[in-house]
């Protein structure tokens, strides 16, 4: 996940120097629509590294937006399943702690019989 991230930022880098002689012009505002609310048309004219800039900037942003609730359900779900996967492997200690102590009180009960078979 980390080279593709480097990656992605070398390749914006290399686009950026390329196109900094460049410009691009950005219509707000169409001739036509303006005609018909009566205002004059609007247009931008930016430097064509800054417009790629911007578009990679509200791409980066969108994808954010987009996948931080999937983030942050999964994040709940990873928390979840480790909370169960602990409290298995504490009823596991306890389940095998108290077969050891039912061994132990085994072997207790058959020395007890056995010496008292012998005593007999």
């Amino acid at each position: 996940m980390k080279t593709i991230s480097i990656i992605s930022i070398l390749i914006l880098c290399g686009l950026l120097l390329m196109n900094y002689q460049d410009t691009a012009g950005v219509t707000l505002l169409s001739s036509q629509i303006a005609q018909i609310l009566h205002v004059s048309p609007r247009s931008i004219t930016l430097n064509m590294s800054v417009y790629t800039l911007v578009i990679f900037l509200l791409g980066q942003a969108s994808a954010i937006f987009f996948f931080a609730p999937l983030y942050t359900s999964l994040k709940e779900k990873y928390k979840a399943y480790k909370r169960e996967l602990e409290k298995g492997s504490i009823s596991n200690s306890t389940s095998e702690s108290k077969i050891a102590v039912l061994e132990n009180k085994i072997t207790v009960l058959e020395k007890a019989l056995d010496d008292a078979l012998k005593n007999r």
